[in-house]
């Protein structure tokens, strides 16, 4: 070995750093491309969303501002030479754990041929929240269907094509609910495309679809969305809905498309049209007028199987029946211990450990300093504003801690230390199949590289080719798996990004035949990279006015007791701490508060009944809250509770009863039944109301609120919170 930098180590050092650039700079197949050949006509479908969207006030559901959009929307659906119907019905969605979630939904659905069965449903939403105009969230869905709409007007098709624009989605899919639940229409539904978004720039993903999804699968068109069968079962394991949610219980074929660039912008102010980018709006109108094609071309019959599916950077489709990618994985887990066995008795059983201590290493690193940096700065969302200093921390940290494991190992033979590496995928692939099938994806296609070397090192005059074939295997993995970083970020945000560094890791390990079995010099390098990173995400701005802190103003009046409230993401900004005498730490439910005057109290109750026959106690009551936009109430001890009627309607609540909400103006005289045993425990109810927007006193502290940080979902907004004590009930 040389006093400087060796062969060995350059090739390192050369080979991390190509792979640190690919994974840190912008990752291919992120954002939306800048042109596309299509017919979808984008020009039209944003002129249409301005017209609908008008001042771009937001427009909650049941509101005055949403009854102004739903007008836009119906006279353009008219315009583009459809009939609309509109239906309108009071509904509670009980698809949460104990939960009734309530509001009068006004659901528009136009068919774009003669009506049929099996039809393909083109699925989007027409209310916004409160916080913003929600022209990604949900305009972009409802320009697209209309658009789409408009272009297969006339056009004979294999099955029938329903337009449907829900109504309620923000405040608990309610409108979709409706849909299944009473609209006959919905009997009549054989597949669905849903547009969503949660921000207003980059490529679209598909991210859901049905079980089986072999249907699904083959109604993904040209130009291709970003699409993995991994991001399908991640987003089940998930807690977040759309729409389809409420429609996949009828075993319908169903597709789940949204762009998810910008996310900070999400549910806040910024959701306008002129954050929308058009490039987005071009890629959604496309990806999915090629999937109405597709699904509408030929009817849903027949048996179908499931697949494992990854898009290569949007530029083709690979895929797999899903048992066929466990055989597939399991033939390379046997070839890469066959390699691994060749490659000699020495240190055997400790080196088949240095790859997994390597990626344990590595990935520990990364998240040990994104959790430092979490400690040492004061925002919670610190990689907001610049978010590719956090990327490149994360990766250098995990390159340099795997790195040092391999040097202090001193592995030998690199050949031996890829196929172990490969080895470990494989077992946690498999290990973890029955739960995350889509884990296949990040080795299916790479194996039978792994597969084909173990053949060749059977072969006296191939064995040469050994070493290359495993770099084939390792750049088909890279090629594969390198969007997908790109897309976890998108999808969990920066500063939670950093176990991801674990897939930069296994590139890293697949690629030390060319990159040697490395040196101290090679964690050194990536050290000195992570060290600068790090001081960097120390000082960049955590904000700026394109990608806010999430602020929202709450006057709360809680039972007499007022205060300002802000949920701690970070410390109260200077201006609006000058502004109320807010505490000096946020309290144990993480809120910063000041004090605030006492909000004026509109609300009442009126018992309306109270009858005891048994052991069972009926009570009514009408809560009135004349200025509310919403009401809610929340239940502790509620086991004795055996049917709830809420606005005449009896919602099918799973288990004990611990949330009813409802949201609009129909919500304003809220008529709630309680059936409940006479002799039980009452249940102890908090009534809240919300009334939308900072009010006279909270409208001066929101005026501090800087440049840089925006309110998000309900928005500014005040909030009355009551005791509601049931009487005793009634005797003789």
């Amino acid at each position: 070995m040389t006093d400087g930098i060796g062969r060995g180590a350059w090739r390192g050092i050369i080979v991390g750093l190509i792979l640190l650039a690919l994974w840190t700079l912008r990752p291919f197949g992120v954002d939306a491309p800048s042109s596309l050949d299509t017919p979808f006509d984008t020009d039209r479908a944003i002129a249409r969303l301005a017209t609908i969207l008008g001042d771009e006030r937001p427009h909650p559901t049941d509101s005055d501002a949403n009854d102004l959009v739903e007008a836009r929307l119906l006279a353009e659906i008219r315009k583009a030479g459809f009939s609309p119907q509109v239906d309108e019905r009071f509904h509670c969605n009980d698809f949460r754990e104990g939960a009734a979630i309530c509001a009068r939904p006004r659901n528009i659905a136009f068919w774009v041929t003669p009506p049929g069965d099996d039809a393909l449903l083109i699925l989007s939403h027409h209310d916004s929240v409160a916080a913003g105009p929600g022209a990604a969230d949900d305009g972009l869905g409802m320009a697209v269907a209309l658009e789409i709409a408009y272009q297969f007007k006339g056009k004979k098709l294999a099955r029938p094509v329903l337009v449907v624009i829900t109504d309620a989605e923000e405040a608990g899919l309610v409108g979709a609910a409706a849909f299944a639940a009473h609209d006959p229409l919905a009997n009549r539904v054989g597949a669905v495309i849903n547009m969503e978004a949660r921000g207003t720039t980059g490529g679209v993903n598909m991210f859901q679809t049905s079980t089986p999804n072999a249907r699904d699968f083959a109604a993904i068109g040209r130009p291709l969305p970003s699409a993995n069968s991994l991001a399908t079962d991640f987003y089940e394991l998930l807690p977040n809905d759309t729409d389809l949610t409420m429609l996949l219980p009828l075993k319908i074929d169903a597709g789940n498309y949204s762009i998810i660039g910008s996310g900070k912008r999400y549910h806040t102010p910024l959701d306008n049209l002129a954050h929308l980018d058009r490039n987005s709006v071009r890629h959604m109108g496309a990806t999915t007028l090629s999937a109405v094609e597709r699904f509408a071309g030929e009817t849903g019959k027949g048996a179908e199987g499931q697949r494992v599916f990854t898009d290569v950077g949007r530029q083709f489709m690979l895929e797999l029946p899903q048992l066929l990618a466990a055989v597939v994985i399991g033939m390379g887990l046997v070839a890469a211990a066959f390699l691994y066995w060749r490659g000699g008795a020495a240190r055997r059983i400790r080196s088949a450990f240095i790859p997994l201590l390597a990626i344990v290493g590595g990935t520990g690193l990364a998240i040990g300093a994104a959790m430092l940096v979490g400690v040492l700065r004061p925002e919670a969302d610190f990689g907001t504003a610049y978010p590719v200093v956090f990327r490149l921390l994360y990766a250098a940290a995990g390159l340099a801690g795997a790195t040092a494991i391999l040097a202090l190992a001193r592995e030998d033979n690199p050949v031996r230390g890829t196929v172990a590496a490969w080895g470990w995928l494989a077992i946690l692939i498999l290990a973890a199949f029955a739960i995350v099938p889509g884990l296949t994806i990040l080795a299916a296609w790479s194996m039978p590289f792994v597969v084909a070397a173990a053949i060749a090192a059977m072969i006296p005059a191939a064995q040469r080719a050994v070493p290359f074939l495993l770099t084939g295997a390792a750049i088909v993995h890279v090629v594969i798996v390198l969007p997908l970083g790109g897309g976890i970020e998108e999808g969990l945000f920066v500063e939670q990004a950093a176990p991801a560094t674990f897939l930069l890791v296994f590139m890293f390990l697949f690629f030390l035949p060319a990159a040697g079995r490395g040196t101290r010099w090679t964690p050194a390098v990536f050290g000195i990279v992570a060290l600068g990173a790090f001081i960097a995400a120390l000082i960049v701005p955590a904000y700026s006015p394109h990608a806010p802190r999430h602020l929202t103003v709450v006057h709360e009046d809680d039972n007499g007791k007022a205060a300002f409230l802000i949920a701690d993401n970070g410390p109260v900004p200077a201006a609006m701490a000058a502004e109320a005498k807010f505490a000096a730490t946020p309290d144990d439910k993480g809120v910063w508060r000041a004090p605030a005057p006492t909000l004026v109290d509109d609300g009442s109750v009126e018992i309306l009944s109270d009858t005891v026959a048994g052991n069972r106690r009926t009570i009514s009551l009408a809560l009135m809250a004349p200025t509310a936009n919403t009401q809610d109430l929340q239940i502790k001890d509620g086991k004795d509770i055996r049917n709830v009627i809420i606005n005449g309607t009896r919602p099918a609540i799973k288990g004990e009863p611990v949330y009813i909400g409802c949201t609009g103006r129909t919500c304003r005289r809220l008529e709630v039944q309680f059936d409940l045993s006479a002799k039980g425990k009452q249940p102890r109810i908090d009534w809240r109301r919300t009334r939308f927007g900072a009010g006279e006193a909270g409208a001066k502290l929101a005026a501090k609120r800087p440049a840089t940080a925006q309110p998000v979902h309900g928005g500014d907004r005040q909030v009355w919170i009551r005791k509601l004590r049931l009487p005793a009930a009634p005797t003789g």
